[in-house]
């Protein structure tokens, strides 16, 4: 099969985004910096025939972001995620070639990383051991940005948090022709989830 797959995410692209709140890495008042530290992607490709799917993931989900407390809520200032398409495996080096090629490739050649921003997102209801985080933001996937969706659960663990989410990609989105090769042909739906840890970076942004 011509590759497959796609991821996004956060996309996750992006998606690195993330983050309920605590005292911990964002206190009331202060702008924190904070970066993923851990990052993993994967994704399921469903074809037309339903026995066949295609699976991928990739650990070199990368990510940064200003957080900050307000009063009930934690609010996400900007954020930036990014997935070096490279990193992406499904288990068969053939395919991985013409994932990169047919679905990846740029027009002008290049294969640019998949790449997810949100200007600003409101957490709210917090206090009890997991909130959800609703992201709207930007994916950028070949060179083409389309407006994206995640919701996020993300959970508390020390000075860190947990995020977990699942999203879907659309390649018809982004004028990705659907893959096929023996007559098996990838769905346009891709499913994409994300599973990170973010903590507070070293940069410190000072009381407003």
């Amino acid at each position: 099969m011509k590759s497959h797959a796609l991821l996004p995410a956060a996309a996750v692209a992006a998606m690195g985004l993330f983050l309920g709140s605590t005292p911990a890495l964002a206190q009331a008042g202060n702008t924190s910096m904070v970066e993923i530290c851990q990052g993993t992607a994967t994704f399921d490709a469903a074809t037309s025939v339903p026995v066949i799917s295609v699976h991928g993931r990739s650990t070199a989900l990368e990510g940064r972001g200003r957080i900050r407390q307000d009063k009930d809520s934690l609010v996400i200032e900007h954020l930036e995620a990014a997935l070096p398409i490279r990193t992406l495996r499904t288990g068969m080096g053939l395919r991985d070639e013409h994932m990169r090629k047919y679905v990846f490739t740029a027009p002008d050649g290049t294969v640019p990383d998949m790449r997810f921003s949100v200007d600003r997102a409101v957490c709210a209801g917090h206090d009890g051991p997991s909130t959800i985080c609703q992201l709207s933001g930007d994916l950028i996937i070949r060179g083409t940005s389309q407006p994206f969706v995640i919701a996020l659960n993300v959970k508390g663990d020390g000075d860190a948090f947990r995020a977990v989410g699942d999203g879907v990609v659309k390649l018809s989105a982004y004028g990705i022709p659907l893959p096929s090769q023996l007559g098996v042909t990838a769905m346009d739906d891709v499913k994409l989830h994300l599973d990170f840890v973010v903590k507070r970076s070293a940069e410190r942004i000072a009381k407003r």
